[in-house]
């Protein structure tokens, strides 16, 4: 999940848990304040009852109609029920129903004097009098229904409110994260772009005080020391590669004339051999370092063409044969009926990919011979380079591809370790892989070369049968 996902999401759900809180709130004080009003509206009947019955000895339903005609106090469904001093029932607006009342409430009031309680969706309010030095117990029950029913609607109306208040905040608060971290994600995709032919170039931003103007600025100022640190390494490899280079051909082609003097004994003819494989061997190892300085500075811009693979693929295997003349290759083609094997490459590069293959092929394995297949496809063209020698440790499989790395089987055989490291950084600059596999079984060692490619052609191609 990105940054400004998790502060958005972070954002809109601590303001929906407040505001949550707030309709809470608002809706339970709502609540409070209707309990308390219309428990105010059931005593103030009560005590008009009380009057009633001060200002009129022998009430009956006649006179209490009479005396409750022009009172307004807004009850539903009202009942009430008066008992004396005895607890017995003297008046009732009840009709036509059994009359029935608590009578551990009535008990109660005889301490607590005022007694307030629900019964189903009836509220009752049961309250002492003294009239007259007369004892009187009176019970009103009623429904606020006008209450409840601005309680349910304000109950809807904060749910809705509270649904679209939380969609509206967890639109608003993305797109408002999203314009604030737009200068981050410029200097995400700024920074994504810079490889090693772009180490010189700052990162720009046009802010000036803001964090990210301080992060810009930090991170421009590590590229400027990677990028004199590069530089120096660089010309470092480069330069001393380049004064080697001349010195070892003249050293080679001194111990080539002394090599073919017919005067020279068996012994010293054998130390020539020797140091001249060494020679080379150093000659190799420079040129190496050489081609890996100009991949790592990006110094190396071929224009890539379209090329056959079949031919970079024999023209490797010829040079190789020159050094290795008993090494034999074994060659096939397989997928689709009418191969055009050609892909948008460098040639002398994916060249010495093979040359390098089919080196270490000549060296380590247990007969001077090498497998290549290729597989086409319409989305990419596969080469499989296989040969068979000793089988190699998991560790030395797991780093196959590192720099100076040389397996046990190298033991007696002089080399770099930077052939294999070559083909990975070749097979890169072309977004292609390259991959390796062995198999215990049949000593065999493959290398898997996959090239992507764009078709154009309209229809799928026919497989061969």
């Amino acid at each position: 999940m990105t940054l400004k996902k998790k502060i958005a999401i972070s954002f809109s759900i601590a303001f929906s848990i407040l505001f949550g809180i707030a309709m809470l709130i608002i809706y339970y004080a709502s609540v409070d304040f209707r309990n308390d009003q219309f428990r105010q509206r059931l005593v103030d009947k009560l005590d008009y009852i009380s009057h009633y019955i001060a200002n009129t000895p022998s009430f009956d339903r006649e006179s209490y109609k009479t005396y409750f005609q022009d009172i307004e106090d807004g009850l539903f469904y009202e009942d009430v029920i008066i008992l004396d001093k005895h607890k017995k029932l003297i008046f009732s607006t009840v009709k036509d129903k059994t009359i029935t009342w608590n009578q551990a409430i009535i008990n109660r009031l005889d301490n607590e004097k005022r007694i307030f309680y629900k019964q189903d969706q009836y509220e009752i309010l049961g309250k002492y009098y003294l009239i007259n030095k007369q004892a009187y117990y009176l019970l009103v029950k009623a429904q606020d229904y006008s209450g409840n029913e601005k309680l349910d609607h304000l109950a809807i109306v904060l749910t809705i409110l509270f649904l679209l208040s939380t969609l509206l905040i967890w639109i608003f608060s993305y797109n408002l994260i999203l314009r604030l971290l737009h200068p981050l994600d410029r200097l995400k995709k700024d920074i994504t772009q810079i490889n090693a032919s772009k180490l010189t170039n700052p990162v720009k931003y046009g802010g000036n005080t803001d964090e990210i103007a301080v992060l810009t600025q930090a991170f421009n100022t590590m590229l400027k020391r990677l990028s004199s640190a590069f530089e120096s390494q660089k010309e470092f490899n480069s330069s001393a590669s380049h004064e080697l280079r001349t010195p070892l051909a003249r050293m080679s082609f001194q111990l080539e004339n002394l090599r073919h003097q017919q005067q020279l004994d068996e012994d010293v003819s054998h130390v020539l051999d020797n140091i001249a494989k060494e020679t080379l061997h150093l000659s190799e190892v420079t040129n190496s370092l050489m081609l890996l300085s100009k991949f790592d500075s990006a110094t190396l811009q071929t224009t890539y063409q379209e090329e056959r693979i079949d031919e970079i693929i024999f023209t490797a295997y010829e040079k190789v044969a020159k050094a290795f003349p008993d090494l034999q290759l074994d060659f096939s083609i397989k997928g689709i009926a009418d191969p055009k094997l050609t892909l948008v490459c460098s040639t002398q590069l994916i060249e010495i990919a093979f040359v390098n293959l089919f080196k270490n092929a000549a060296l380590y394995s247990y007969h001077p011979e090498v497998s290549v297949v290729i597989h086409e496809s319409s989305t990419q063209l596969k080469v499989l380079v296989t040969n068979h020698g000793a089988a190699l440790s998991s560790t030395d499989q797991k780093r196959i591809f590192d720099a100076f790395s040389r397996g046990e089987n190298a033991a007696e055989t002089t080399g770099s370790g930077l052939g294999l490291r070559i083909v990975k950084r070749i097979m890169d600059s072309h977004q292609a892989s390259v991959e390796y596999k062995a198999n215990t079984q049949h000593s065999s060692h493959t290398f898997t070369l996959r090239f992507p490619k764009s078709t154009t052609e309209n229809s799928d191609p026919l497989p061969i049968q």
